[in-house]
């Protein structure tokens, strides 16, 4: 008897508490404004941090209080932890200290979110920023997403996180782009290769509604993030103008279904080109008019180009996805390399200039329809939900 009632008293004690099951915490009741299922931390979603999660007195960002029956239970370190972890990232940011003061911040795999617009319409609604900051993460991980899976992307790929900012008044941005950006700018300006950096503000009749700023972070990203991949070099202006149109319009169309941004270096453009979709406009353009499109885009710079140019650098880059696949990485890495557009073509996808755009021509007529937008082609990837 007394032997077993020591072994009761050596073995580790099991703790028990309904209240918890077991877990030392509970969930935090003190989120409305955000679902608590969109703050947690996933493979999927990429999420990180969030400052507005962070500032809640009662969990700290966790999501998680302690269990007020139990002293401890089985998560109970692990949520100390966590706590610590999201106590260091509150620390002031280096964009902070520039400002003066603390801003609403999101952190993802990928990317660094600021979101000081208090809200955005979106139809009849109104968005707050905290909500608005997750859209854009979600948005902004799908396209990072989709460019791993195109480019078999490895962490080691990337070289920093891609900084994106959206400010409420034009003095904000101007003094953001003064201290990260080396230049003053009214409109959205975005800075590509090792540490890539985008700013714009909710200029009005531009970027002041939900859909245009999850549209042009979307855009932006696909560029940020390529510029930044491999070795941090933009291609814009060095042989892949083509390349870089046509990728950044890609990834906004696949995620809305249309596209409508054009970057700074596109900022000469002042047509919005078939309303952003443009299927049925590439395939009756390449069916009508029979001289080779390929030759004459390949040696401009993505600022040189039209609104319709820039429609058929998307097809071209549309059907190296679809007919090549597993082609676009290298291409970029030899263009980034300065390596001519012609030699790049002709080694990767293994036909010359002249003898590809015959086969790009007939599967856009296999492809994109002549009315409407949506792709004929079997295997044409399907538009997400917004």
């Amino acid at each position: 008897m007394l032997f077993a009632a020591l072994l009761l008293v050596l073995a580790p004690q099991q703790r028990s508490c309904p209240n918890c099951l077991h877990q030392g915490v509970l969930p935090c009741k003190a989120h409305d404004e955000v679902p608590l299922e969109t703050e947690e931390r996933t493979a999927a979603n990429g999420l990180e941090f969030c400052s507005w999660f962070a500032s809640c007195e009662a969990c700290g960002g966790t999501g998680v209080v302690d269990c007020p029956r139990c002293a401890d239970g089985e998560r109970t370190a692990e949520v100390a932890t966590r706590r610590a972890e999201i106590a260091k990232w509150m620390e002031p940011s280096p964009l902070e200290k520039a400002l003066g003061r603390a801003v609403g911040r999101v952190q993802t795999k990928h990317h660094e979110i600021v979101v000081e617009v208090p809200v955005l319409p979106e139809g009849k609604k109104k968005v707050k920023a905290h909500a608005m900051a997750h859209r854009l993460a979600a948005d902004l991980e799908h396209v990072a997403a989709k460019v791993a899976e195109h480019y078999a992307m490895r962490p080691e790929d990337y070289r920093a996180r891609m900084r994106m900012w959206i400010w409420d008044d034009l003095a904000t941005h101007r003094l953001a782009m003064e201290k990260f950006l080396g230049t003053i700018t009214g409109g959205d300006f975005k800075m590509l290769g090792r540490d890539p950096v985008f700013s714009v503000w909710d200029e009005p009749g531009l970027f002041d509604t939900v859909e245009g700023v999850r549209m042009l972070f979307a855009h932006n990203t696909a560029h940020m993030l390529l510029s930044n991949a491999f070795e941090s070099t933009w291609v814009g202006d060095i042989g892949g103008g083509w390349f870089d149109a046509g990728l950044g319009h890609w990834y906004e169309y696949e995620l809305f279904g249309r596209t409508l941004n054009y970057c700074l270096e596109e900022s000469t453009l002042n047509e919005n080109y078939e309303n952003g979709q443009w299927r049925a406009a590439v395939r009756k353009r390449l069916e009508r008019e029979k001289d080779p499109f390929l030759p004459g885009l390949l040696p401009q710079r993505t600022g040189q180009m039209s609104a319709a140019e820039h429609a058929l650098c998307w097809s071209f880059y549309d059907w190296i996805l679809a007919a090549h696949p597993g082609k676009v990485r290298p291409i970029l890495a030899a263009l980034k390399k300065k390596t001519p557009a012609r030699d790049v073509l002709e080694k990767e996808l293994g036909k010359g200039v002249f003898a590809l755009e015959p086969d790009w021509r007939a599967w856009v007529t296999a492809a994109y329809p002549l009315k409407g937008d949506e792709p004929r082609a079997a295997d044409a990837d399907k538009k997400r939900k917004k």
